[in-house]
C-alpha cells in the first residue's frame, strides 16, 4: 500500500471528500460525526482506494486519509498505519472491495520473553467496509479487553477444577487419597509451573515427595523440615515472580522463582506444595499472573489441608467409638461388628475361625484389697499383654469389666487351644505395680470355641465360649476349657 498523492481538502464545517472510482457519485461525510470517530472511538483509521492491474486484480491500496494518537491526522498516513499491519490485513481488504461484506477480526501482536515463550503484547479490533472501489478501515486498541476475557476464561476454569477437587475431597478416606487428588488437580490448575506436594514423614525428621508434575526440577525430593522456611515458618515462602526474602535449602540452583506453601492440619504445617517457573513447559500467549498464581496455590492447600485434618479427626472419632480406653483394645460393639462379617466370611470361604473368652480369676477380691485404681492397672496390663500376643488379623477386645474376648481367623481349634494357654502362662508372669507396691499374681481361666463347630452365628459362638469359661471356673479356674457342641447352640447356617 501507498500513499495517495492527492490529499483531501479539509474544511470546516464541509469534511473531507474523497472520488475513490472516478465514477461514483461524491462521497460526503458530516465533519463531527468523522470528528467524533476518529477522537472517541478508534486509534487508527484509514481510507483506502484500490489499485487495480491490466486484468482488474487488486495489487495494491492507496491510503486516501489517516488518522492515529486519537484524532491526530497524520502527515503521512502510510507511516502512521505502517504498525498497525496494513499489509496483514490486504488479502482481507480485497475480499472486502470484491464481495462488498464488511470486515470485523482482530489483530494480535507477539513478542518473545525471557524464556523465548510467544506473549501477547497488543491486541486490535479491526473493520473495514467497502467504499466505492476501496474500503474504509478502522483499529481499536483491545489489549486490555482480550487479556481479560483470557483472565476470566481461566478463572471460570480454575474455579470449575477446584469445584471438581473439594468434590473428590469430601469423599476420601485416608491421607493418600487426599494426596492422589491433589496430584490429578494439581497438574491442571498449575500446568504452567513444575510443582509436587510433599508430605511431613510422622517423625517429623523427613520431608518427601508424594508427587510431582512438569520437566523442571524444582529441588530436592527429600529433605530435612528446617530446610524449607515455609514450614519453619507455618506460611507460604518465596514468589513466582522472582526471588524474595532467604532461599530454601532444598531449591535447585537454576531455580529463579519458587513458592512453597505450607499445608497446614491441625494448626501444624505437615506438608507442602512447592511450584517452580519451568524452563520447558509450553505457556500460554496469555499467562496467569504470578499473585493470582500464587492465591490459587494458597486456597488449593487451605482445601487440601481441611481434608486432611477431616480425615484425622473422622479417625480419631471412630477410634473413640470402637476402642476401649482403659486398655486400647477394640471395645464389644466393634467385636460384634467384626464377628457378624467373620462368620459370613468364613461361611461363603467354608473356613473355621476361634473365639476366646477370658476372665480375671477372683478380680473381686483382687479390687477390694487394692482398690479400683489397683483392678485399673491390673486391666491395663492384661490388655498390654493381650496386644503383644495377638497377630494383626486378630481381634483382641474388652468385652467389659475384667472380661476379654479374643477371635482367631482361620484357625483350627488346636491352635487356638494353644493359643489361650499361651495366653494363660503369660498372665501368671506380669510384674504389676502400682503406687510402688507389686500387685499381687494375675490367673486367668479362658474358655474356647470354634466357628462352625460350637456355633454358626454369632451369638451362638459367644455363648458357647461364655459356657466353656464359665465351666472352667467351677471346676478351680487358671485353665483352658474347649466348648461343648449340645444341639442346643446350633444355629441355622446363615444365607450368603
Amino acid at each position: 500500500m501507498g500513499s495517495s498523492t492527492d490529499q483531501p481538502t479539509n474544511t470546516d464545517p464541509v469534511v473531507d471528500v474523497v472520488d475513490l472510482t472516478g465514477d461514483d457519485p461524491v462521497l460526503e461525510w458530516p465533519a463531527t460525526e468523522v470528528k467524533y470517530l476518529f477522537e472517541h472511538l478508534l486509534d487508527a483509521f484509514g481510507v483506502f482506494t484500490a489499485v487495480r492491474d491490466e486484468a482488474g486484480e487488486i495489487v495494491d491500496f492507496l491510503i486516501v486519509t489517516g488518522s492515529t494518537e486519537q484524532g491526530k491526522v497524520a502527515e503521512d498516513p502510510a507511516e502512521a498505519l505502517e504498525e498497525y499491519h496494513k499489509r496483514e490485513f490486504f488479502d482481507d481488504f480485497c475480499r472486502v472491495v470484491e464481495t462488498g461484506e464488511p470486515l470485523a477480526t482482530q489483530s494480535l501482536e507477539y513478542q518473545d520473553d525471557e524464556r523465548g515463550a510467544q506473549r501477547l503484547v497488543r491486541a486490535f479490533e479491526v473493520r473495514a467496509v467497502r467504499i466505492g472501489d476501496g474500503l474504509a478501515a478502522g483499529w481499536r486498541d483491545v489489549t486490555k479487553h482480550v487479556l481479560m476475557e483470557a483472565e476470566l476464561e481461566r478463572r471460570t476454569r480454575e474455579l470449575t477444577l477446584m469445584g471438581q477437587m473439594v468434590d473428590y475431597l469430601q469423599a476420601v478416606e485416608s491421607p493418600g487419597e487426599v494426596f492422589d487428588v491433589a496430584a490429578s488437580f494439581g497438574s491442571r490448575l498449575f500446568e504452567e509451573f513444575s510443582g509436587g506436594f510433599f508430605m511431613q514423614s510422622e517423625s517429623g525428621n523427613v520431608v518427601e515427595a508424594i508427587t510431582s508434575w512438569g520437566d523442571g526440577d524444582q529441588g530436592d525430593q527429600v529433605f530435612a523440615p528446617e530446610d524449607c522456611w515455609a514450614l519453619r515458618r507455618g506460611r507460604r515462602h518465596g514468589s513466582l515472580s522472582g526471588s524474595k526474602g532467604p532461599r530454601c535449602v532444598h531449591a535447585a540452583e537454576g531455580v529463579e522463582a519458587l513458592l512453597c506453601v505450607p499445608l497446614i492440619v491441625q494448626g501444624k504445617a505437615t506438608g507442602l506444595l512447592v511450584l517452580a517457573t519451568s524452563e520447558t513447559a509450553s505457556p500460554s500467549s496469555t499467562p496467569p499472573s504470578s499473585a493470582a498464581s500464587e492465591a490459587l496455590a494458597v486456597s488449593v492447600c487451605e482445601h487440601l489441608g481441611l481434608a486432611l485434618t477431616n480425615i484425622r479427626l473422622r479417625g480419631s472419632f471412630r477410634e473413640q467409638s470402637i476402642k476401649d480406653p482403659l486398655t486400647g483394645l477394640f471395645n464389644r460393639r466393634y467385636l460384634e461388628e467384626t464377628l457378624e462379617r467373620e462368620v459370613s466370611r468364613s461361611a461363603r470361604a467354608g473356613a473355621s475361625f476361634g473365639l476366646m473368652m477370658m476372665d480375671i480369676d477372683h478380680f473381686k477380691d483382687f479390687n477390694d484389697v487394692f482398690g479400683h485404681r489397683g483392678g485399673d492397672a491390673l486391666i491395663v496390663e492384661l490388655g498390654g499383654l493381650l496386644r503383644s500376643l495377638t497377630r494383626a488379623e486378630d481381634v483382641a477386645c474388652r468385652y467389659g469389666g475384667d472380661e476379654f474376648v479374643v477371635m482367631l481367623p482361620e484357625s483350627s481349634l488346636d491352635v487356638v487351644s494353644l493359643r489361650a494357654e499361651d495366653i494363660r502362662k503369660r498372665a501368671h508372669q506380669l510384674n504389676i505395680m502400682h503406687e510402688g507396691s507389686a500387685l499381687s499374681p494375675v490367673t486367668l481361666t479362658v474358655g474356647v470355641a470354634l466357628y462352625p463347630k460350637h456355633g454358626t452365628g454369632m451369638a451362638a459362638l459367644i455363648q458357647a465360649a461364655d459356657k466353656a469359661m464359665y465351666a472352667a471356673k467351677h471346676a478351680g479356674g487358671d485353665r483352658v476349657q474347649v466348648a461343648q457342641t449340645p444341639g442346643d447352640l446350633i444355629d441355622p447356617v446363615p444365607s450368603t
